[in-house]
Protein backbone atom coordinates (compact mmCIF):
# COMPACT_ATOMS: atom_id res chain seq x y z
CA UNK A 1 0.00 0.00 0.00
CA UNK A 2 1.37 3.37 -1.00
CA UNK A 3 1.46 6.25 1.45
CA UNK A 4 1.51 8.80 -1.36
CA UNK A 5 -1.54 11.02 -0.86
CA UNK A 6 -1.63 12.04 -4.53
CA UNK A 7 -2.11 8.47 -5.74
CA UNK A 8 -5.69 8.22 -7.02
CA UNK A 9 -5.48 4.47 -7.66
CA UNK A 10 -5.65 3.63 -3.94
CA UNK A 11 -9.14 3.57 -2.38
CA UNK A 12 -9.73 5.85 0.58
CA UNK A 13 -10.84 3.78 3.55
CA UNK A 14 -13.46 5.42 5.72
CA UNK A 15 -14.93 4.00 8.88
CA UNK A 16 -18.68 3.68 8.65
CA UNK A 17 -18.72 3.11 12.39
CA UNK A 18 -17.79 6.71 13.24
CA UNK A 19 -20.29 9.56 13.31
CA UNK A 20 -19.80 13.30 13.38
CA UNK A 21 -22.32 14.92 15.74
CA UNK A 22 -22.49 18.66 15.11
CA UNK A 23 -24.17 21.64 16.67
CA UNK A 24 -24.31 20.27 20.19
CA UNK A 25 -25.31 22.69 22.93
CA UNK A 26 -22.91 23.73 25.69
CA UNK A 27 -25.01 21.79 28.21
CA UNK A 28 -24.39 18.47 26.44
CA UNK A 29 -21.81 16.29 28.18
CA UNK A 30 -20.29 12.94 27.29
CA UNK A 31 -22.79 11.31 29.65
CA UNK A 32 -25.71 12.98 27.85
CA UNK A 33 -24.36 12.06 24.44
CA UNK A 34 -23.69 8.45 25.48
CA UNK A 35 -27.23 8.12 26.89
CA UNK A 36 -28.64 9.39 23.59
CA UNK A 37 -26.52 7.14 21.38
CA UNK A 38 -26.34 3.87 23.37
CA UNK A 39 -29.84 2.57 22.45
CA UNK A 40 -28.53 1.87 18.93
CA UNK A 41 -25.64 -0.37 19.97
CA UNK A 42 -22.39 -0.65 21.91
CA UNK A 43 -20.22 2.46 21.66
CA UNK A 44 -16.47 2.08 21.21
CA UNK A 45 -15.57 5.71 21.94
CA UNK A 46 -16.85 9.27 22.22
CA UNK A 47 -14.58 12.23 21.54
CA UNK A 48 -15.71 15.76 22.37
CA UNK A 49 -12.96 18.25 21.40
CA UNK A 50 -12.43 20.95 24.00
CA UNK A 51 -11.64 24.64 23.64
CA UNK A 52 -9.43 24.94 26.68
CA UNK A 53 -9.14 28.73 26.35
CA UNK A 54 -12.91 29.06 26.80
CA UNK A 55 -13.30 26.07 29.11
CA UNK A 56 -16.02 24.34 27.09
CA UNK A 57 -16.36 21.93 24.20
CA UNK A 58 -16.24 23.13 20.60
CA UNK A 59 -19.84 22.19 19.79
CA UNK A 60 -19.25 18.89 18.01
CA UNK A 61 -18.30 15.31 18.79
CA UNK A 62 -17.30 12.02 17.22
CA UNK A 63 -19.04 8.81 18.24
CA UNK A 64 -17.65 5.45 17.17
CA UNK A 65 -19.76 2.33 17.35
CA UNK A 66 -18.45 -1.23 17.43
CA UNK A 67 -20.61 -2.08 14.40
CA UNK A 68 -21.31 -0.08 11.23
CA UNK A 69 -24.97 -1.15 11.22
CA UNK A 70 -25.44 0.40 14.68
CA UNK A 71 -23.97 3.67 13.39
CA UNK A 72 -26.36 3.62 10.42
CA UNK A 73 -29.30 3.01 12.73
CA UNK A 74 -28.26 5.96 14.92
CA UNK A 75 -28.03 8.23 11.89
CA UNK A 76 -31.45 7.13 10.65
CA UNK A 77 -33.13 7.69 14.03
CA UNK A 78 -31.30 10.77 15.33
CA UNK A 79 -30.76 12.94 12.25
CA UNK A 80 -32.13 16.39 13.10
CA UNK A 81 -32.54 15.68 16.83
CA UNK A 82 -31.99 18.58 19.25
CA UNK A 83 -30.81 17.54 22.71
CA UNK A 84 -31.35 20.94 24.34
Amino acid sequence: MSTNASSSSQPVLQSRRSLYVGGIANEVTEVTLRATMIPFGPIKSIEIPMDYALGKHKGFAFVEYNDAEDASEAIYNLDGLELY
